[in-house]
């Protein structure tokens, strides 16, 4: 089948996949990002409404959704909790729904071509759509997946609805729209939708949601290995090697520390003299194929760094666009949360990256701030 494919989810457990197969759509929310019409919009409009490292992410799955997505795309949408399946159809153009259905603003229409089953798929291709967020390529297993939709199983009959005359649909409420599909755009994770946030918000940040595997060992290395997205990270002391598997391994470290400052002020009559010290987190992102040497080479240029957070693909690995874009990616992120002080300044260098999947690199950088967060490096 041709067409860029896409999997697109139908909401937490797959609350939506009755509504997107009877009414011939999908849908998102990201409501903080945006709950009016973007169709008019450019990628760097919504990217200039990002106010913090969570709606980074939802963004560039609004942008894939309502931007990049092109009519005639396919989508697979998962519903295993319903059926254990997938659902495959071809995509229409964007549309807005202002009544804001529940499954969310955005929607393009669909077609939907049949099925194929969970049990049916490889192990990889099952890892690939497992990912955590809403909207995204599937690109890593991709000629697998076209493979299996070549030998969809078709709808039961009854299963569609006719399709409609004419381009409007009635909402359960019964208030007209176009019947494109809605599309809900959320901050990071598929459920959290609410308001567009007035202003920079710096007292409360949420955290990526991550299941975490901990382990630590004889020599003081911990290993922290994350499914959904796929990553395994070392974090390591200054004065231990990174392990023997991290050799060639493409990937991005993060280098952490503390920052002091001190400052002075007289007060009162006798000119008492008042110090504070000041402590922040202190970090430096970098990217590598060569772990134990750059890390033995930043021993001996930066003596701000205690520990050191290495990260890798648990899937399959890293080119090297996509390092050069989670460099930038994690950066962004770190400096987006106010808590540390970044010791160099942002790797320009890397917005001319190609990487294969934004959208899960995105998501792979809201990770490795989470657990920077639990190891913690961040407040």
């Amino acid at each position: 089948m041709d067409g860029v494919i896409w999997v697109v989810r139908a909401g937490e457990k797959a609350r939506f996949a009755q509504e997107f197969l009877q009414e011939r759509h999908i849908a998102v929310g990201f409501r903080d990002v945006a709950s009016d019409d973007v169709s008019g919009m450019s990628e760097a409009d919504l990217r200039a409404r990002v106010v913090d490292a969570r709606q980074r992410n939802a963004t560039g799955q609004l942008i894939s959704f309502a931007l990049r997505m092109s009519a005639g795309d396919l989508v697979v949408t998962p519903r295993l909790q319903l059926s254990r399946d997938y659902l495959v159809g071809r995509v229409g153009a964007y549309e807005h729904h202002p009544e804001d259905p529940a499954s969310g603003p955005h929607r393009r229409r669909v077609t939907w071509l049949g099925t194929f089953d969970h049990d049916t798929v490889g192990e990889a291709v099952l890892n690939s759509l497992g990912a955590i967020q809403t909207v995204f390529r599937p690109t890593a297993v991709e000629a697998e997946l076209r493979s299996v939709l070549t030998r969809l199983r078709p709808l039961p009959a009854g299963a569609e609805p006719p399709t409609p005359r004419d381009s409007a649909t009635t909402s359960p409420t019964g208030v007209a729209s176009s019947a494109a599909p809605t599309v809900t755009s959320a901050v990071w994770a598929p459920s959290l939708d609410g308001p567009v946030a007035p202003a920079k918000v710096t007292a409360t940040r949420g955290l990526a949601r991550a299941d975490l595997d901990v382990s630590l060992d004889e020599v003081g290395r911990t290993r922290i290995t994350c499914h959904h997205p796929a990553l395994v990270m070392d974090q390591v002391p200054r004065h231990i090697d990174p392990g023997t598997e991290w050799d060639g391994s493409p990937g991005v470290y993060v280098l952490t520390g503390t920052d002091l400052a001190h400052a002075a002020v007289r007060t009162g009559i006798e000119r008492t003299l008042t110090t504070t010290l000041i402590v922040k987190p202190w970090a430096y992102v970098g990217l590598s194929e060569d772990f134990r040497g750059r890390l033995s080479s930043h021993r001996a240029t930066k003596p701000e760094w205690r520990r050191a957070l290495l990260v890798r693909s648990g899937a399959h690995p890293f080119s090297s666009d996509d390092i050069r874009y989670l460099e930038l990616a994690i950066h962004q992120a770190l400096d987006a949360t106010e808590e540390v002080t970044l010791a160099q300044a942002t790797p320009r260098g890397n917005l001319s990256a190609q990487p294969r999947n934004t959208a899960l690199l995105d998501a792979c950088a809201a990770t490795v701030v989470s657990v920077l967060r639990l190891t913690g490096t961040l407040i």
